[in-house]
């Protein structure tokens, strides 16, 4: 005698039954699958979804990067002159010493601002440099996370041990069809919590959700899925 699953509800029979105790189901010997191990998933590992975060998660970002770029060089540009004449009349030697350097003051000014400005730039381009060299996968058994622009570091969630799904979505993500998604695993994590993992920039979150729950579902066996998602 085996425990076998009912081909209508997947619920566990015994081999010698004529109908499954929970539905009914007439259980003919051509009709009887074979049981899968609860917490274990069946067959290869196949990969359900990959991805990387949009840069659109940055809009905000690039927005602000380049707004601070225009004001600060127009700033400029509108108080130079309005400023050498303020530093001319506080003296006649600082009215000679502007009169004689004002090429080299220009190109300090000028300088300046690039510095200003470019380091900002480049602080941008890190961020996006950093949010693209992330890579997501999931499969039927495992969510890998792959982080790290000179270095890697991998996390991994399996399947069997997602608790949570949680779905977060701003303003304006909603507009811009983003969203981040949240694993939370019954393993332990550091400093004792349980193990997370965050997907950022998610294009069609709730799609992606979905194949996640899917995956968490089927890798526990077919089981009832009591997590909160």
């Amino acid at each position: 005698m085996a425990i076998v699953a009912c081909p209508e509800c997947k619920g566990q029979v015994s081999s010698a039954a004529s109908a499954c105790p929970h539905c009914g189901h007439p259980m003919a010997a051509s009709a009887v699958l074979p049981r899968v191990a609860a917490g274990r998933p069946a067959g290869p590992e196949q990969t359900l979804w990959e991805g990387v975060p949009s840069i659109k998660s940055l809009t905000l970002a690039i927005v602000s990067t380049m707004t601070f770029g225009l004001v600060v060089t127009a700033a400029t540009a509108l108080s130079y002159r309005p400023a050498l004449r303020f530093i001319a009349g506080l003296s006649d030697g600082l009215a000679k010493t502007v009169a004689a350097d004002q090429s080299s003051l220009r190109l300090a000014v000028i300088v300046i601002v690039v510095v200003i400005v470019g380091w900002r730039v480049a602080k941008l381009a890190w961020r996006i440099i950093a949010l693209r060299s992330q890579r997501y996968r999931l499969s039927n058994q495992r969510l890998l996370v792959e982080r790290g622009v000179l270095s890697k570091t991998i996390t991994e969630i399996d399947m069997r041990t997602v608790d949570e799904i949680l779905f977060n979505q701003a303003p304006l993500e909603r507009v811009l069809g983003l969203g981040d998604i949240v694993l939370i695993s019954s393993e332990p994590g550091g400093r004792g919590n349980r193990e997370q993992v965050r997907l950022v920039g998610v294009i069609d979150p709730r799609a992606v959700r979905e194949k996640i729950r899917t995956a968490a579902y089927e890798a526990t066996g077919n089981q009832v899925f009591m997590r909160a998602t």
